[in-house]
């Protein structure tokens, strides 16, 4: 996940997910946000190997470019142990990259921090 301190501007084509990392401190909290903020499918498993499935086929959204944004970026999973924050930013990873992908789309997390 790539860190910023403010919002990048992203293209009018690209499809922006926004999470909040101030509501997504555990992954039960994190899981019903992401899939409802990239139209997961019903049946999505809430764990990393259903978060990779679903993070690398996100033809659903209909955007060939998908930017999962996560406000609050310091606050993402930090009630969780760091083995399992680390599980979820690698899953985060295997997904950006193109041999990963089943759906041509391109696929980035970016994390904005919030204020101090």
């Amino acid at each position: 996940m790539k860190l910023l301190d403010s919002l990048p501007a992203f293209p009018p084509h690209v499809f922006v997910a926004e999470i909040d990392g101030a509501k997504a401190q555990t992954l039960r909290g994190f899981y019903p946000r992401i899939a409802k903020t990239l139209i997961f499918p019903d049946y999505f498993g809430k764990n990393l190997d259903a978060l990779l499935d679903c993070l690398s086929s996100l033809e659903v959204v209909g955007q060939q470019e998908v930017v999962l944004l996560i406000r609050n970026a310091q606050l993402f999973l930090s009630k969780e142990k760091e083995e399992k924050k680390t599980s979820v930013l690698h899953v985060f990873r295997d997904a950006e990259k193109p041999e990963n992908r089943y759906d041509g789309v391109t696929f980035r997390v970016v994390g904005i921090r919030g204020k101090k």
